[in-house]
C-alpha cells in the first residue's frame, strides 16, 4: 500500500543526513513491518523506497494516509528518489 505522511524525525532515531534533509516534508512511503525489539518494539514501521534512509518508526510521521500510487509517484520524485 502507498502512504503519504510529514517526516517529523526524533531524537530517539539516529537517521542519517539524508533523512534529516526532508525533516517537516510531505514524504512517499510504503508500509514496513512490525518492529520486534528495542525501543519502538510493537510500532509499525515505513520506509522510502530506492533511498537509504532505513525505516521510520511511526511515531516520526505525522499526517499518514493512504494515496493512490500517481499522486504516491509524484511526491515520491518530488523528494529526489523517483525515476
Amino acid at each position: 500500500m502507498y502512504f503519504e505522511a510529514v517526516f517529523n524525525p526524533s531524537e530517539a532515531m539516529d537517521y542519517n543526513n539524508d533523512a534529516k534533509n526532508l525533516a517537516g516534508k510531505r514524504i512517499a512511503i510504503q508500509s514496513g513491518w512490525v518492529i520486534k525489539e528495542g525501543r519502538f518494539k510493537g510500532q509499525e514501521c515505513y520506509y522510502v523506497p530506492n533511498s537509504n534512509i532505513g525505516w521510520i518508526p511511526y511515531c516520526d510521521l505525522d499526517e499518514l494516509k493512504p494515496v493512490p500510487f500517481v499522486k504516491w509517484r509524484e511526491i515520491h520524485k518530488s523528494i529526489g528518489y523517483g525515476a
